[in-house]
Protein backbone atom coordinates (compact mmCIF):
# COMPACT_ATOMS: atom_id res chain seq x y z
CA UNK A 1 0.00 0.00 0.00
CA UNK A 2 1.23 3.18 -1.32
CA UNK A 3 0.48 6.47 0.88
CA UNK A 4 0.08 9.71 -1.07
CA UNK A 5 1.41 12.63 1.16
CA UNK A 6 2.28 16.01 0.37
CA UNK A 7 4.98 17.95 2.04
CA UNK A 8 4.39 22.07 3.19
CA UNK A 9 7.56 23.51 4.80
CA UNK A 10 6.43 26.78 6.55
CA UNK A 11 8.37 29.02 7.08
CA UNK A 12 7.05 32.00 9.62
CA UNK A 13 9.13 35.45 10.43
CA UNK A 14 9.18 36.22 14.06
CA UNK A 15 9.37 40.15 12.79
CA UNK A 16 6.17 39.84 11.45
CA UNK A 17 3.41 40.48 14.14
CA UNK A 18 0.79 38.02 12.25
CA UNK A 19 3.13 35.33 11.54
CA UNK A 20 4.36 35.72 15.17
CA UNK A 21 1.53 34.96 16.53
CA UNK A 22 0.49 32.28 14.21
CA UNK A 23 3.79 30.54 15.65
CA UNK A 24 2.73 31.04 19.45
CA UNK A 25 -0.81 29.35 18.41
CA UNK A 26 0.34 26.51 16.17
CA UNK A 27 3.76 25.75 19.67
CA UNK A 28 1.02 25.42 22.04
CA UNK A 29 -0.72 22.80 19.71
CA UNK A 30 0.33 19.06 20.86
CA UNK A 31 2.66 17.48 18.54
CA UNK A 32 1.12 15.10 16.30
CA UNK A 33 -2.20 17.44 15.98
CA UNK A 34 -0.41 20.76 14.57
CA UNK A 35 -0.97 19.09 10.66
CA UNK A 36 -4.51 18.76 11.87
CA UNK A 37 -5.38 21.97 13.69
CA UNK A 38 -3.41 23.70 9.95
CA UNK A 39 -6.25 22.15 7.94
CA UNK A 40 -9.41 22.70 9.94
CA UNK A 41 -7.85 26.60 10.10
CA UNK A 42 -7.36 26.77 6.55
CA UNK A 43 -10.89 24.81 5.57
CA UNK A 44 -12.61 26.88 8.33
CA UNK A 45 -11.35 30.15 6.45
CA UNK A 46 -12.32 28.98 2.82
CA UNK A 47 -15.58 28.39 3.92
CA UNK A 48 -15.81 31.44 6.14
CA UNK A 49 -14.56 33.59 2.73
CA UNK A 50 -16.82 31.80 0.52
CA UNK A 51 -19.72 32.34 2.70
CA UNK A 52 -19.47 35.84 3.36
CA UNK A 53 -19.11 36.31 -0.74
CA UNK A 54 -22.54 34.21 -0.66
CA UNK A 55 -24.01 36.91 1.53
CA UNK A 56 -22.82 40.00 0.20
CA UNK A 57 -24.35 39.39 -3.59
CA UNK A 58 -27.24 38.25 -1.69
CA UNK A 59 -27.35 41.74 0.04
CA UNK A 60 -26.50 43.29 -3.01
CA UNK A 61 -29.59 41.81 -4.88
CA UNK A 62 -31.86 42.04 -2.39
CA UNK A 63 -31.21 45.57 -1.51
CA UNK A 64 -29.99 46.59 -5.05
CA UNK A 65 -33.15 48.94 -5.54
CA UNK A 66 -33.89 49.78 -2.33
CA UNK A 67 -33.66 53.80 -1.53
CA UNK A 68 -32.07 54.67 2.40
CA UNK A 69 -32.37 58.21 3.56
CA UNK A 70 -30.82 58.67 6.93
CA UNK A 71 -32.78 60.69 9.79
CA UNK A 72 -29.82 63.57 9.93
CA UNK A 73 -31.88 64.56 6.58
CA UNK A 74 -35.59 63.40 6.63
CA UNK A 75 -35.04 66.23 9.81
CA UNK A 76 -33.42 69.18 7.82
CA UNK A 77 -35.28 72.14 6.72
CA UNK A 78 -34.16 74.77 4.75
CA UNK A 79 -33.00 78.20 6.45
CA UNK A 80 -35.56 80.32 7.45
CA UNK A 81 -38.50 77.42 7.63
CA UNK A 82 -39.73 76.95 11.09
CA UNK A 83 -41.92 74.51 12.26
CA UNK A 84 -45.83 74.68 12.79
CA UNK A 85 -45.25 73.94 16.19
CA UNK A 86 -42.71 76.89 17.11
CA UNK A 87 -44.92 78.84 15.08
CA UNK A 88 -47.54 78.28 17.76
CA UNK A 89 -46.07 78.49 20.63
CA UNK A 90 -44.52 82.19 19.21
CA UNK A 91 -48.27 83.07 18.40
CA UNK A 92 -49.46 81.84 22.45
CA UNK A 93 -46.49 84.14 23.39
CA UNK A 94 -47.41 87.21 21.79
CA UNK A 95 -50.96 86.71 23.15
CA UNK A 96 -49.79 86.51 26.59
CA UNK A 97 -50.98 82.87 26.45
CA UNK A 98 -54.59 83.24 26.65
CA UNK A 99 -56.79 80.45 25.90
CA UNK A 100 -58.12 81.46 22.60
CA UNK A 101 -57.99 79.10 19.80
CA UNK A 102 -54.94 80.58 17.49
CA UNK A 103 -54.18 79.59 14.00
CA UNK A 104 -51.16 77.68 13.66
CA UNK A 105 -50.11 79.35 10.91
CA UNK A 106 -50.31 82.52 11.90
Amino acid sequence: MVMDKRRLNLSLSMASPLQREAWAILSAIPAGQRTDAVCHAVCRAHEESTMLDVLRAVLREELGGARFTTEKSMRTQEAGDVGDDVLGFLLALQNDGGDEKTDPLF
